[in-house]
């Protein structure tokens, strides 16, 4: 018997009499399914995240003031950059996502972080509640896999943090050897960890290449080992790829109900369920354009008879082109917006799909890497025409790259942070003023996402603005860096806490689509746990979650 005749059978089963047993199943497996992976299953779990493994920011480039890459820097501090080359910086989130409280007496081994051969400089908390703060201080210990004698092999914060003016000193006066008299730890241990529910705080860590190191890429290397009784400890990265529950014996019962639901499902809505057929063209944001490119390229492989094309035009024009639609083909069409469109007709209806969250993005050459709300304002007003005004070095002119009116992303921009608009256009190459050379400010346009970045990066002392998928790829080239805003590191973690450059993703359409149209189908798709997990990959927090309700930041007011 193939596979598609197992189905039928299946099929013929649950719409028959003989169905009420399997559907009932279902049911009870519904109901139970939550509780046991709340209560037993995840009644303890710690979840980490790496939000960053780089090196600090400072390496020996080429110091210059002016476009033809001739050296101004001081050989001093060129070679006080060289010392400083080798250091690195670590951020972790720790989280406890369980039902239950975490106590000492809960670790049957604490949890632990290693960076292979690179050296602990120092570290800190951050992040974390003032009771918590001063909990996880206090059990933070040093070790080495070097020195594994107790009076030599493990030091307190306090320990560190006396040393760190030697080492620091030693560093600066001996170039091959910084501190090689001075004790060398390669881990850190959070000790009596205390983690109510819900509990969070990132633990900063500053390393060193080992005295070994004599150039090239630094270490990206981060180990963790921790044992938790009656729970788990799971890297934050890698949960999407987990499926739920997990597979046991126990679990197997619940997991044949979800599958015999699926196929309810699969019986209700016909052989090709959630599939529609005919031709669709998404338009809009060129932020997300990318990401819904991909889920609509998912959904043709799964739906052969769809054709589904995107383009990435700008939010406000495809919210203006959607408008006047005739209405027999209003299903034929949707499009992309970065936030509410404000001159939306009340006949356009808007579906949140995804929260999307903005990066500041500066050229390589200005060296920033974060900025205050008042500074970027000013920055656009032409207070600031050098970064030398805001930082110390070399004198580099501000050069700005915005997007064009029909941008949501510059919509986003100055109602969140400018709080007004953006200057005027005065230059074609990103360089000169040539369009109004008496312009305070030279300010250039690029129509797409990924044409701002290369513009960034490709000009020095540009800063401009992007999603942060794209911002992440683009400065993973080296050739741009992304900076905080408020001292907030731009992730959809940070808006809690005022981060306040994001919005949300709409799909607007002409009126609520027919059921039985491929726009329709594609929308609940889109709802999907496929989709969401390819959002989720891409960076996005979905606006619909697992439970087919709307994420909190989907229904907020300053959304």
């Amino acid at each position: 018997m193939s596979f598609g005749e197992i189905v039928r059978t299946l099929a013929d089963v649950l719409t028959s009499s003989r169905g009420i047993v399997p559907i009932a199943v279902v049911a009870g497996a519904t109901i139970l399914a939550p509780i046991i992976d709340r209560y037993v299953i995840r009644r303890r779990r710690v979840i980490y995240r790496e939000l960053y493994n780089s090196k600090i920011g400072l390496n020996p480039v080429t110091l210059s003031d002016s476009d033809n890459g001739a050296v101004q820097a001081d050989p001093e501090l060129v070679r006080t950059v060289q010392l400083l080359e080798p250091l690195s910086v670590v951020v972790i989130r720790i989280r406890n996502t369980g039902s239950f409280d975490i106590g000492p007496d809960d670790w049957e081994h604490p949890l632990q972080f290693t960076f292979g051969r690179r050296v602990v400089w120092d570290a800190r908390v951050s992040d974390a509640k003032d009771g918590l703060r001063e909990v996880v201080r206090n059990g933070l210990e040093f070790f080495t896999h070097d020195q594994p004698t107790p009076e030599t092999g493990t030091a307190r914060l306090s320990g560190v943090r006396a040393l760190l003016p030697q080492r620091l000193t030693a560093l600066l006066r001996q170039s091959d050897a910084p501190a090689a008299a001075a004790p060398q730890w390669h881990g850190v241990r959070l000790e009596q960890l205390s983690l109510k529910r819900r509990e969070k705080f990132k633990l900063v860590v500053v390393l060193r290449e080992p005295d070994s190191w004599r150039g090239g890429p630094l270490s990206k290397e981060l180990d963790v080992i921790g044992r938790l009784s009656g729970g788990r400890i799971k890297d934050e990265r890698k949960q999407r790829w987990l499926s739920w529950p997990v597979v046991t014996g126990a679990i197997g019962v619940l997991l044949t109900g979800a599958l015999l639901s699926m196929l309810l499902v699969a019986v209700s809505r016909g052989s090709e369920p959630g599939c529609g057929n005919g031709s669709l063209a998404v338009h809009g944001s060129s932020a997300f354009a990318p990401i819904m490119t991909s889920v609509a390229t998912e959904y043709q492989k799964r739906c052969p008879d769809a054709t589904i094309t995107t383009q990435a035009d700008g939010s406000v024009s495809a919210v203006r082109e959607l408008g006047p639609l005739p209405a027999e083909q209003k299903d034929s069409m949707a499009v992309l917006s970065d936030g509410k469109a404000s001159d939306a007709g009340p006949d356009l209806v808007p579906q949140p799909v995804a929260v999307l969250v903005y990066s500041l993005v500066v050229n390589k050459t200005v060296g920033v890497d974060r900025l205050s709300g008042e500074q970027v304002r000013e920055i656009f007003s032409g207070k600031y025409t050098n970064w030398a005004q805001l930082r110390e070095g070399p004198s580099i002119p501000v050069r700005v790259v915005g997007r064009g009116q029909e941008s949501g992303t510059r919509k986003t921009f100055e109602e969140k942070v400018l709080g007004a608009a953006e200057p005027g256009l005065s230059s074609d190459d990103c360089r000169t003023p040539t369009r109004d050379p008496h312009a305070t400010v030279v300010r250039c346009e690029r129509g797409k996402t990924d044409e701002l970045l290369r513009a960034v990066g490709d000009t020095p002392g540009a800063i401009g603005y992007a999603d942060v998928p794209a911002a992440k790829i683009a400065a993973a080239h080296g050739r741009l860096a992304m900076a905080k805003l408020d001292d907030r590191y731009p992730d959809v973690t940070s808006v809690d806490a005022g981060y306040r450059f994001w919005t949300v993703e709409y799909l607007y359409t002409k009126g609520v689509p027919e059921n039985d149209s491929l726009l329709k189908q594609f929308i609940d798709y889109l709802r999907s746990s496929t989709a969401r997990a390819e959002l989720q990959d891409a960076g996005y927090t979905p606006c619909v979650t697992k439970q087919g309700l709307l994420d909190q930041y989907c229904t907020r007011p300053d959304a």
